[in-house]
């Protein structure tokens, strides 16, 4: 072993127990490994930023960018709606068929975006009372991981895999190229998922059959935006005047607000309307009467239009206590908004109401807030200040047609482009991306606020290790230690081996790092034991994606585990007993169909 060697594997080891220990997140541990590698001098500084550059690094974050716009532009709540009439079906017929479904969608649009969605979907009809929805999110999610196996697009692992095939001459992967092995693991894994989930998850507690949404109400404003049915009209002609629950407070058009008889004030488009009304009514009646909803930011210097709202309850020794309005605006980061805040309904109809709204120190013990924005922020500033996370809303935003068509085209170009090899995925991907910005179908700001920077830097910063590992040789020796073991062994023995290992692994630290780390070593291998080393790299994609027996492998696992409805061992429970099932389907599968 060489000093350089020593090196390496001294970063490799650190690096592992700080991605276990989660000391820090694994972004940071990814700019440890660069600029230890860098300080050391086993990479040079071209090297150790070649990740930023990296073609699989760029693939994703064009991936990334569609399906954002898939995503804000209601495609892929469009597709998962279409299935809500199966929740009628008995959840023996139901749960397999929402399994393939998901399974099917995440082959081809990014994992994580449909399964938050398909939570979002539940959450809702669950409480609606027409779901228990902690008997389908573990379901959904293992699906989801399944169905991203299936193709080189559907998660950043296969794509990191295939990218370190293409730069150590084996070749790069085509679309389908693997997917018969992905599909049999989803159809084989789903009755098994059914029967652990019917057996060992938990049922939702019931809940109070008091609507607490129907009962508060708040002060918001909305836009009249072009089309809308209540433009030309008087506000005593409109249903936001005799209505019971909505009141309208002010209007306000351009930077002034409007003074004299609302009543008689004839509405115009763009128009901004302070309005007291509820939940109930915020969600099913200003895209009825549309109108876009603002929040109570009273500068309204940008418009962030949203479907999303997150209540939160002002709870005793919160900070936000006495605050007033624009006070607790301020105090929040840039990527969360106030969306709506609880009225008084006794005070709404005196003469300065609106004034008192602002100027008092409203902020008191059991207010709520409608916020809306990024939902780990708005989370997060809940446990740190006393605010109980209470309740989300979904809207069904307004979003024109041709976004939406323009939008599954994007995603159906890139499929054709890259499938036929007609292009490279990453040029299918530019081209795709380029679609969707020159038709305003993206917004390069909703992708720079949305885009999982954490996992592109966590790439970035990973995978000069790849190259410090085939600069120092490391590949190489850590390959001929396992020579002597796996020489007398059958090749099938190798990639159970392999497959093992890696799904292990993947199960307390990223599958995109497990995948880095592991895949350079099975092609040294592969060259020593001369075998073909593309099923044993389908063995380091597969188990790495495999992440059943802990929340932390995958994101999507993290996410429901974070709702608070599943403990660790329903993760180690049917995760663990899937793992082994898919070990030893793998160990026949993979050599069958590709050795």
């Amino acid at each position: 072993m060489t000093f350089e060697i020593a090196i390496v594997i001294g970063i490799l080891f650190t690096a592992f127990l700080l991605f276990v220990s989660e000391k820090f997140t694994v972004d940071k541990t990814a700019f440890f490994i660069l600029t230890s590698l860098l300080i050391c001098g086993i990479v040079t500084p071209e090297e150790a930023v070649s990740g930023f550059s990296d073609n699989a690094v760029l693939t994703i974050l064009c991936l990334m960018i569609i399906a954002i716009g898939l995503e804000k532009n209601g495609v892929v709540a469009m597709m998962v709606h279409k299935i809500i009439p199966i929740i009628k079906l008995p959840i023996w017929v139901f749960l397999p068929i929402l399994m393939i479904v998901v399974g099917f969608l995440s082959s081809f649009v990014a994992t994580t975006a449909v399964v938050i969605v398909f939570i979002k979907l539940f959450n809702e009809l669950d409480k609606l009372g027409k779901i228990d929805r902690s008997k389908v999110l573990l379901p959904i999610s293992f699906a989801g991981i399944l169905g991203g196996s299936c193709t080189l697009m559907g998660t950043s692992t296969n794509l990191i895999v295939s990218d370190i095939s293409r730069v150590s001459g084996v070749g790069r992967f085509s679309f389908f190229e693997f997917s018969s092995a992905g599909i049999l693991f989803l159809l084989l894994s789903i009755p098994i998922i059914f029967v652990l989930a019917k057996k060992f998850l938990p049922t939702s507690p019931e809940l109070d059959t008091i609507e607490l949404h129907n009962k508060f109400g708040y002060i918001t404003t909305v836009k009249i935006r072009e089309g809308s049915k209540l433009i030309g009209k008087k506000t005593s002609e409109t249903e936001i005047w005799d209505e019971n629950d909505i009141h309208l407070i002010k209007i306000q058009r351009g930077k002034h607000y409007l003074k004299g008889d609302l009543k008689s004030e004839v509405l115009q488009e763009n128009d901004i309307l302070w309005l007291d009304l509820t939940i109930e009514d915020l969600t099913a009646r200003t895209e009825s009467l549309g109108l876009n909803i603002l929040g109570v930011d009273q500068d309204l210097i940008e418009e962030h239009f949203t479907n999303e709202f997150h209540e939160v309850i002002i709870l005793p020794n919160s900070r936000f206590i006495n605050m007033s309005i624009e006070e607790f605006n301020d105090t929040l980061p840039e990527n969360v908004y106030v969306k709506g805040v609880s009225s008084s309904f006794k005070d709404r109809n005196t003469r300065n109401y609106f004034k008192k709204f602002f100027s008092k120190k409203f902020i008191i013990p059991g207010n709520r807030v409608l916020l809306t924005g990024s939902l780990t922020e708005i989370q997060k500033i809940a446990n740190n200040n006393n605010l109980l996370f209470a309740n989300t809303v979904i809207t069904n935003p307004y979003i024109p047609t041709y976004k939406k068509v323009i939008s599954f085209l994007a995603i159906l170009l890139v499929i054709a482009l890259s499938a036929s090899n007609t292009f490279s995925i990453l040029k299918s991907c530019l081209i795709g991306v380029a679609l969707c910005l020159f038709t305003g179908c993206i917004q390069l700001k909703d992708a720079y606020t949305d885009i999982n920077w954490q996992v592109i830097f966590l790439l970035a910063g990973m995978i000069p290790l790849g190259v410090a590992m085939r600069n120092t040789g490391t590949d190489e020796y850590m390959a001929e230690q396992l020579y002597g073991v796996l020489k007398v062994v059958p090749a099938s023995v190798t990639i159970s081996i392999i497959f093992a290992f890696t799904m292990l692994m993947s199960g307390f630290i990223s599958n995109n790092a497990t995948a880095i780390i592991v895949a350079p070593i099975v092609i040294a291998i592969a060259a020593k034991l001369e075998l073909n080393p593309k099923p044993l790299l389908y063995a380091v994609m597969f188990g790495a994606n495999f992440s059943f027996y802990t929340p932390m492998g995958y994101q999507t696992n993290a996410i429901i585990y974070g709702l608070g409805i599943y403990k660790f061992k329903h993760f180690l429970i049917i995760g663990g007993v899937l793992s082994i099932v898919l070990l030893i389907l793998a160990s026949f599968l993979l050599p069958m169909l590709y050795l």
